[in-house]
């Protein structure tokens, strides 16, 4: 074999030994499988062979690839978190924002739309999908930015923020037109001409119309949102455990730590308003405004409070999707 190949020896067995990363005398091995050397063999005991080929292929395992893992993983706690809740409490959360129900009228109204307490669910299968791409793009991102952070030596709090920054940004180019979809299937549910609406019907009615760029409307005020939503989430449930030391009570300690960091991160409310409303207009077939138009008409009809429309709902699912998405990695490490 070519000494420059990464596999140096391979045994019938399938084990290999590399170079570089492993522990093991690389070099006693060659020469023991070398035609020439086979008295050497007495050398090593079964017990070197094995511990040597162990570790090998522990090191070239997929499952141990932090990408894929992340991937997995990120992908995996998304759907939990969607599953257990956070579908219902978006479902609640855009109903209130887009309308004038109150939580409460909202999810009064949702229930009784058909289907039961199951139509809080409405819109799984779509959201699933979009779940597991977002929560891998996710805590891929968010894992390796905090690497490359804290190898620059900064402390953990900055490596939580950035890596919050990069992880919710990477998620925009999914959740713009799965928003957008999903916005549009809560607006127009039960009205007149959308009885047999789905995720894909939505999506090619907005190509038809506004072109493939079309489902990227509000992509702006998304990205605002995800990047400052997740990098508020991270910091502040970081300062919790590390600097109030709210770790050192444990498991409890953590999920307090991403209570706090999903409640906090609220304060962008106003944000994620413009971006329903922006999303619903495109939705109802009408032309989107800028970002600057929703926030002055917002104002002009019910002040502040009417950018913080769904906050409670959205509190709820912050909580929620941090201590999956936050507090969970941090534990699994």
């Amino acid at each position: 074999n070519n000494n420059n190949n990464i596999f140096d020896n391979v045994y019938e067995d399938g084990s290999y030994l590399l170079d570089e990363s492993n522990d093991c005398d690389v070099g006693a091995v060659r020469t023991a499988s070398s035609p020439s050397s086979s008295a050497s063999l007495s050398t090593m005991s079964d017990r070197d062979v094995q511990l040597c080929s162990a570790s090998t292929l522990s090191s070239i395992n997929p499952l141990n690839n932090p990408i894929i893992k992340n991937l997995a993983r990120g992908a995996f706690l998304r759907v939990a978190s969607d599953i257990s809740g956070g579908t219902a409490l978006e479902n609640i959360k855009c109903r209130v924002t887009a309308t004038t129900d109150d939580p409460l009228d909202a999810t009064k109204a949702l229930i009784t739309g058909g289907n039961g307490i199951w139509n809080l669910w409405s819109g799984t299968p779509s959201r699933t999908i979009e779940g597991a791409l977002m929560g891998a793009v996710f805590l891929v991102g968010s894992a390796s930015t905090k690497k490359r952070v804290a190898a620059m030596g900064f402390g953990k709090n900055v490596c939580a923020m950035a890596g919050g920054v990069v992880g919710g940004v990477a998620q925009t180019v999914i959740m713009t037109p799965c928003g957008l979809i999903f916005t549009s299937l809560n607006v127009n549910k039960g009205k007149k001409g959308h009885e047999d609406d789905t995720a894909l019907t939505v999506a090619r009615k907005i190509v038809n119309e506004k072109g493939l760029l079309g489902l990227y409307i509000g992509s702006g005020p998304m990205a605002i949102r995800q990047a400052s939503n997740w990098a508020s989430r991270s910091l502040i449930t970081e300062i919790c455990r590390t600097n109030l030391k709210l770790s050192r009570f444990g498991l409890l300690g953590e999920i307090a730590s991403g209570a706090i960091g999903g409640v906090g991160a609220t304060w962008n409310t106003p944000i994620e308003t413009v971006r329903v409303l922006m999303q619903k207009d495109v939705s109802e077939g009408k032309a989107p405004r800028s970002t600057g138009e929703y926030f002055s008409e917002q104002l002009e009809n019910g002040g502040i409070p009417a950018l913080y429309r769904g906050v409670t709902p959205r509190a709820i699912q912050g909580i929620w999707q941090t201590i999956f998405m936050v507090v969970f990695p941090n534990l699994l490490g």
